[in-house]
């Protein structure tokens, strides 16, 4: 039987194919060349250059202390712009725990921030006030320390220690963050009442800012204690310079000092 040979349509069909691909990668080719071409020439384009700063998601850190980093960056152009090196500036801010750059065309840089939170103020055994996060890190001032609320906790840590950025690792503070915390997960309410924290005989003793009362707590029922503690408050007849103590279940007993 006799083969046929190749007809010419099929052919043809394998040249048009072969000719669509080179087509096709010359087009890409062309396109990429353009679009380097596009994105240099704007990347040199004076009218793209950052002429406005802005800040939003600062409470404790001054919004001038953040365009002060970024002065540097005014008139540098907007699609050049390294996002990367600008949270690296911005994250050298304690305070600050991440930082998002935007580039509003045609001139504006803009950054969103997001604050790491006071959780306490260390008082050293100079007198000295350092605030630090829940994570026992220590951080910048607040730019308005009125609105920064928090509770001082009394330590022999000296001043020296307590550098911005560093984590303090001291025993009785981490005892009053461990603390703190449960307060703040068992009764959240109650935690504008704390005002101070102090320790006595190796017990940590809680301040009331409400009633300058002493609170000497226990280590379960944390929830009850300070139910029973505020009863008394509001029902008892009681001297409120002594120590309330917590420690026995269903009582509160009302001492001068800590044995």
């Amino acid at each position: 039987m006799n083969k046929l040979p190749p007809t010419q349509s099929s052919g043809r069909k394998r040249r048009g194919n072969s000719r669509f691909l080179v087509f096709f990668v010359v087009i890409l080719c062309v396109l990429a060349i353009l679009g380097w071409a596009g994105y240099n020439w704007l990347s040199k384009a004076s009218w793209l250059s950052i002429r406005t700063l802005r800040v939003e998601g600062n409470n404790t850190v001054s919004t001038a202390t953040i365009t002060h980093l970024l002065n540097g960056y005014v008139g540098r152009n907007l699609l050049a712009l390294p996002a990367g090196e600008i949270r690296g500036q911005l994250l050298k801010i304690k305070r600050i725990r991440s930082a998002r750059v935007r580039r509003i065309y045609p001139g504006t840089l803009k950054v969103l921030v997001r604050e790491r939170e006071g959780f306490l103020y260390v008082k050293s055994r100079e007198g000295d006030l350092f605030p630090i996060d829940e994570q026992a890190m220590v951080m910048e001032y607040a730019v308005f320390t009125s609105r920064e609320d928090l509770p001082i906790v009394h330590t022999q840590i000296h001043s020296s220690q307590l550098q911005v950025g560093k984590v303090v690792n001291d025993k009785f503070l981490n005892r009053v963050l461990a603390l703190q915390k449960e307060i703040r997960r068992e009764k959240p309410e109650f935690l504008k009442s704390v005002s101070e924290y102090y320790s006595e005989k190796d017990q940590i003793i809680l301040v009331d800012a409400q009633y300058g009362s002493r609170i000497l707590l226990g280590s379960e029922g944390l929830k009850d204690q300070l139910r029973r503690y505020q009863f008394v408050q509001e029902n008892g007849v009681v001297d409120r310079r002594d120590i309330f103590d917590m420690r026995f279940k269903n009582q509160v007993v009302v001492r001068q000092e800590v044995h």
